[in-house]
């Protein structure tokens, strides 16, 4: 977790075990708020596309969400925590971080079954389309800015 910043600890959260390399974090910008949206971000993507990060926190500059932070519990683990104080950010997050590059997914350490994945899948699904859509998947080590012509 990002020592810096106080988020308010939930008693829930989400957790996703990662077995392949992340989206750049930018996508988790168009997923949750929009394209082209204001906000903070900090963490360790670096350089700024990368796929390997394992620190990300999020805050909208255009709203009085919570922020978000997407983190890996142990350095040598694939496992990723997802919290906020906003549900909704935090299932929104977690569903895209598994349906991009997960194989397990957990809610208070309890595992997620197909159904359930499912469900929040629909519940997203609009989110989850301007994600795939997102021109970040696009980002590479010779063109980190894809958007730029």
């Amino acid at each position: 977790m990002i020592a810096n910043y106080k988020l308010v600890k939930l008693k829930s959260m989400y957790q996703v075990m990662v077995n392949k390399v992340r989206p750049d974090f930018r996508v988790f910008v168009d997923l949750l708020y929009g394209f082209g949206r204001n906000v903070d971000t900090e963490g360790n993507s670096c350089p700024v596309n990368s796929r390997t990060w394992t620190d990300l926190y999020i805050k909208d500059r255009e709203s009085a969400d919570p922020p978000i932070e997407i983190y890996q519990r142990d350095r040598n683990s694939g496992l990723f925590e997802v919290e906020s104080a906003s549900a909704e950010l935090m299932e929104l997050a977690a569903i895209y971080l598994f349906e991009s590059c997960g194989k397990s997914m957990l809610f208070n350490n309890q595992p997620i079954y197909d159904d359930e994945k499912s469900k929040l899948q629909n519940k997203y699904s609009l989110e989850l389309q301007r994600a795939r859509r997102s021109i970040w998947h696009k980002s590479s080590n010779d063109n980190p800015y894809p958007n730029i012509s």
